[in-house]
């Protein structure tokens, strides 16, 4: 019994099997954990050789940006100095001719270093339209038009003005221009009377025009087609018909035409301010002066001033130059990317 128990003892510390178990079980792991951290290893250098060559290229493109910013914004700087020497000039001719001008208000036009008047008004009668059918056997007429300034003395010039006679046309082209000056006072009217020429006895009134001065606008050409009206019936309703393309200049007031001019530039001036305070914050961020970014209209807006040149989107992660499905508007994490 004893040679029979000693053998049953022999394999009872032989718990061989299960050292070898978890050993073989540990060098599985062991062996995964060594496949994997040579896999590891060998995805972990290019990654990194990448993300060098990725930062190397996008340190270059904004330093192409940065230059580009810069010119952009020498550009602006020359624009505002030479806006700011113009609206220096204006200035001293508005606070000239407010001087000369004290009592321009009353007349209400300009006037010479002597108080007399040099506005003037310039009129271009440039062609009529459908103009009515004066001669019953040709159903034409001749049509000229005769200006004038009602109260006549609103102009020191009283010759006569008319255009040269169309014979035989309902839609006549013209293309005459008159001046009336100068004119003493603003509130008249320019009157212009269309008529039928006729080789014997009265020319025939066809209408009337009446273009009040004031509502025409400083300094500016307005062109107009006007229709003809018979205040005074002096014709039959049924006749009376067609229309006159005008072209008036009404120059009354170099006061307000400065104080137009001195408000345009200046605000000129205030846009050129307001983009270059874009543009440099743009080229701070980039210099990494600060972590502030423009907005989104900021972003619009400076992508349009590369003419359509693709301009950079940088990201947290990479930059990114196609924005063609973005409209021009920042693709990628919002607090960090930006147009350029």
């Amino acid at each position: 019994m004893a040679k029979t128990a000693s053998p049953a003892k022999a394999p009872v510390p032989a718990p061989a099997p299960a050292a070898p178990v978890a050993a073989p079980a540990g060098s599985k792991k062991g062996t995964e954990t060594q496949k994997a951290a040579p896999t590891g290893a060998v995805k972990k250098e290019p990654a990194t050789k990448s993300a060098l060559a990725n930062a190397a290229h996008t340190d270059a493109l904004k330093m192409q940006q940065i230059a580009k910013l810069k010119i952009l914004l020498e550009q602006k700087l020359s624009n505002h100095s030479t806006l700011t020497r113009n609206l220096q000039e204006k200035k001293a001719l508005l606070a000239n001719v407010r001087k000369t001008h004290s009592h321009c208000n009353k007349r209400e036009v300009n006037i010479d270093h002597e108080g007399k008047s040099i506005a003037s008004l310039e009129v271009e009668i440039m062609m009529a339209k459908d103009l009515p059918k004066m001669d019953w056997y040709s159903g034409k007429c001749d049509p000229y038009v005769i200006l004038s300034l009602s109260p006549p003395a609103a102009c020191l010039d009283t010759s006569d003005k008319r255009t040269k006679v169309k014979p035989r046309e309902r839609s006549p082209v013209w293309n005459q221009s008159f001046i009336f000056k100068p004119i003493e006072f603003k509130k008249a009217d320019l009157v212009l009377n269309v008529m039928d020429a006729e080789n014997f006895g009265n020319d025939d009134f066809m209408g009337k025009i009446i273009i009040p001065l004031p509502t025409i606008e400083n300094q500016l050409w307005v062109e107009k087609w006007y229709p003809l009206t018979d205040p005074d019936k002096k014709t039959e309703a049924k006749l009376l018909s067609g229309s006159v393309l005008v072209r008036t200049k009404f120059v009354f007031s170099e006061k307000l035409r400065l104080e137009g001019e001195v408000k345009e530039v200046a605000s000129q001036m205030e846009k050129l301010s307001k983009d270059m305070k874009k543009i440099t914050t743009h080229i701070n961020r980039l210099e990494g002066n600060t972590t502030t970014r423009g907005s989104a209209s900021d972003d619009v807006w400076l992508f349009a001033e590369f003419d359509g040149e693709t301009p950079l989107l940088f990201t947290d992660l990479e930059p990114v130059t196609d924005i063609s499905a973005t409209g021009g508007v920042p693709i990628g994490k919002h607090d960090m990317c930006s147009i350029l």
